[in-house]
């Protein structure tokens, strides 16, 4: 479980790095599933991927959604209870598994992505303002990341503006910052990392392959509110929803994996609920845009 330091830590950076969460044979496995999903990926079959032109070659760089019916590592890895208890903690509220993808930086591959923030606040258009519940992704690291492979950057402490301004900087201008933290990260660590946290990494050219799963746990509210295009693709909080996360926990079970129980996390009828201490309070990040004045660039 998450310290109240960690908790802190969390809230005023907008990122969290959670050393050695994913280990041994429950690693392993994710790694597998992610070589097969790379390898039909690379193959043009299957769906869901997506690909950039560099230099007029066509490059695939992450899988979209469909992991979670493709294998049962991805699935178990979701509902590994020490990580339910860590997102737990930091949301404060109800939650569930919405969405997964998969980002691939190959070997030499030279996709780079560009410093933004996710939706909605991405863009001149960006909503100006942060959303009062926490909104992260969760970053399951199956490679090493560092600097030499493209590893992520964040701006801490900018979550709670609202939209940055971040197109009126050239990218180098933003890596040369101090306060652009670059996250290298070992295989099976996590990283939590607050979607309207800036962030960009550069392109991969050394020898070494570099992989994420991501899996995006929201509170209700979230996702009803700044996601409603969600509602009709994506996972939510629907009895059809709660049973599949049943079954992701009982896959767990029969596959000798440690249960939710051992980390005081339940699925109830309102989601996942981490029953511990220390616990985030709820809609704290309204209470901390109320008490604060949130950093700009």
């Amino acid at each position: 479980m998450l310290t109240a330091q960690q908790l802190g830590q969390f809230h005023r950076d907008g990122l969290l790095v959670l050393r050695g969460v994913f280990r041994d044979r429950e690693l392993q496995a994710l790694q597998q599933a992610a070589e097969e999903v790379q390898q039909e990926a690379l193959a043009g079959a299957g769906s869901g991927h997506g690909y950039r032109d560099v230099d007029g070659h066509r490059q695939y760089y992450r899988t979209d959604g469909g992991l979670w019916e493709r294998h049962g590592a991805f699935r178990m890895a979701t509902v590994n209870p020490s990580l339910l208890a860590a997102v737990g903690q930091c949301l404060g509220h109800p939650f569930m598994p919405i969405n997964d993808s998969l980002v691939v930086k190959l070997p030499h591959s030279g996709v780079a992505i560009p410093w933004h923030q996710d939706p909605p606040y991405d863009g001149p258009e960006g909503l100006a303002e942060t959303f009062g519940i926490p909104n992260f992704d969760t970053d399951i690291y199956l490679d090493a990341a560092t600097i030499d492979n493209g590893c992520l950057y964040g701006l801490a402490g900018y979550h709670l503006a609202g939209h940055v301004e971040l197109e009126h900087l050239q990218e180098q201008e933003l890596y040369g910052r101090t306060d652009a933290i670059p996250l290298e990260m070992a295989p099976g660590d996590v990283l939590f990392h607050a979607i309207s946290e800036p962030h960009g990494s550069k392109a991969n050219n050394s020898n070494t392959l570099r992989r994420v799963f991501y899996v995006h746990y929201m509170a209700q509210e979230v996702l009803e509110t700044l996601h409603p295009d969600w509602a009709a693709t994506k996972r939510g909080f629907a009895q059809a929803d709660l049973q599949r996360a049943q079954a992701m926990l009982e896959e767990r079970l029969r596959a000798g994996l440690a249960g939710p129980g051992t980390a005081k996390v339940e699925l109830t009828p309102d989601g996942f609920v981490f029953a511990g201490e220390p616990v985030t309070p709820p809609r704290y990040w309204q209470t901390l845009i109320a008490d604060l004045t949130p950093r700009q660039l």
